[in-house]
């Protein structure tokens, strides 16, 4: 119909894992291990939003695929420019 998709989307934040974990120092050259303590979650929102975007296109395409409306071997054209 030409309207615009609207969406919504609900984020958890990304958990800090208290879990000892395997890791390098790189200033000594060895191998060390790394513990996190308290919270230290980023914050997610910014990023998301392109990812979600990207996320809505590839649903979009592969439906169109699926229903005829983009035929499985157009997919292997080079966009113009390219």
């Amino acid at each position: 119909t030409g309207e615009p998709i609207i969406t919504r989307i609900a984020v958890k934040p990304t958990p800090s894992i208290a879990k000892p974990q395997k890791t390098v120092n790189i200033k000594k050259m060895e191998e060390s291990e790394l513990r996190i303590e308290g919270r230290h979650d980023p914050a997610i929102p910014p990023r998301i939003v392109p990812v979600a975007e990207a996320m809505v296109a590839l649903v979009l395409a592969d439906h169109m695929i699926q229903n005829g409306f983009i035929h499985p071997s157009r997919l292997d054209r080079k966009l113009e420019g390219e």
